[in-house]
């Protein structure tokens, strides 16, 4: 007993000090005389794989250069670049950053400014969400890595549609005349929900959807927020009564906490349509043994009203820390890492839309990733959701939508609620 016991202690320091060593691949340990990088990510056994390709690909090609992978659980890895964000002190030479928290911190002066020689020929091929949260006072302080999609694309159950001998939907109208009427319900328990759009994301990103794509705006000239629109009012009351009046679903997905989101429940049989982004459908496969193309398929998800418009927020990509005494060997590695090629192959391996227009479709992205067709031809009505933080906006609206759903109310006086929260909160 006491053997297994120091054996345990010995294997858990070595694991430790192995993730203390901390960098991408089999790179040479001698750091003398060289140029030592920092890079800080969150762990992903996919991403984590393919950043050590290309940490060893640099330091092959740059034998002067040093990259020192650090990879940290997600709300570790959180909490510690978002502390040395504030503190304007220690943390990373590069930064794997969610363009979410450059909103927050690009305009303190942490981060180093994007060289102009390189940004200038990024900015001409990338699609419009894509930069956006790393743009302030017209400088830019990052690089993107993806588009980041939450909307135009939905799970369906392939052995349902078959059953129900229907196609899947091509109007918003037939998408929820079939969610009607193959919902099942007995009193008020779900057996079978036919359209389960309340979720975190999903709720909040097809409200805006709906409003763009009839023509409508959400935010004013001078950036404040204004859903209390005559057709923000109108389709946030639609949603409600999807829940309140046709049934279709209820409000579990966003208050049932973090035990299991929609589309998990979808890989279980639970629904006929779920929206959501790309990123899920490999784990209907890798963590649900599902077989794609017969249990299920990710198709178009119709828009509301006659524009192909919906809202994105900028998604995962490189910052350089300006604090850092290496700014122009950090500014080499994240070059490399963006160029096309091996930028494509990046986003390949990893299941991300390229950021970039000509990466989005060329013609290799398809044959490896056939579930991203109905998402690549709509990139292009893909608008930046705005400079503010999304999770802000996101909690919002969704207490707001659980709050008429579950109690009534005003549709009318909530959105106006809304708005005086959002823009004084």
């Amino acid at each position: 007993m006491r053997m297994k016991r120091v054996l345990v202690f010995v294997l858990v320091i070595v694991f430790a000090m192995s993730l203390m060593a901390g960098c991408g691949g089999s790179g040479d340990n001698d750091t003398a005389g060289k140029t030592t990088l920092t890079f800080w990510c969150h762990i992903d056994n996919v991403w984590n794989a393919e950043q050590d390709k290309i940490i060893d690909e640099f330091m092959a090609d740059n034998p002067d250069i040093v990259i020192q992978k650090e990879a940290f659980p997600y709300d570790d890895f959180e909490q510690k670049t978002q502390t040395s964000l504030m503190e304007k002190s220690g943390g990373a030479d590069i930064y794997s950053l969610w363009g979410g928290w450059a909103v927050d911190y690009a305009s303190t002066g942490v981060f180093s400014p994007v060289p102009e020689d390189f940004i200038d020929g990024i900015i001409e091929d990338s699609y419009d969400p894509v930069l956006g949260g790393f743009e302030y006072d017209g400088q830019y302080y990052g690089i993107p890595l993806e588009f980041n999609n939450e909307y135009g694309g939905m799970l369906v159950s392939v052995p349902k549609f078959k059953e129900f001998g229907i196609d899947y939907p091509t109007t918003w109208d037939d998408m929820i005349s079939i969610a009607k009427e193959h919902t099942v319900r007995e009193g008020n328990l779900f057996k079978f929900r036919g359209f389960d759009f309340p979720a975190w994301d999903a709720t909040t990103y097809i409200w805006l959807s709906m409003i763009l794509s009839s023509g409508g705006e959400y935010m004013t000239d001078d950036d404040q927020f204004n859903f209390s629109t005559p057709i923000g009012i109108k389709t946030m009351q639609e949603m409600v009564d999807y829940v309140v009046v046709d049934q279709i679903t209820n409000t579990e997905g966003i208050t049932g906490g973090e035990e299991m989101e929609p589309y998990q429940k979808f890989y279980l049989g639970d629904s006929l349509m779920v929206p959501r982004g790309p990123w899920v459908v490999p784990e209907g496969w890798e963590e649900y043994d599902l077989t794609y193309g017969e249990d299920y398929e990710y198709v178009s998800m119709p828009f509301y009203g006659e524009d192909k418009l919906f809202a994105a927020e900028t998604g995962w990509g490189l910052a350089v820390n300006a604090n850092s005494d290496n700014q122009d060997a950090a500014w080499k590695f994240v070059e490399f890492w963006s160029e096309k090629d091996r930028l494509l192959e990046y986003n390949k391996a990893c299941g991300l839309i390229p950021p970039y227009k000509s990466l989005a479709h060329d013609p290799s992205l398809i044959e490896e990733m056939p579930y991203l067709e109905p998402l690549i031809d709509i990139l292009d009505g893909g608008k930046f959701i705005g400079y503010f933080n999304t999770d802000i906006l996101k909690e919002a609206v969704s207490n707001m939508f659980v709050d008429l759903c579950e109690n009534g109310g005003s549709v009318e006086d909530a959105v106006k609620s809304l708005d005086d929260t959002l823009n004084n909160g």
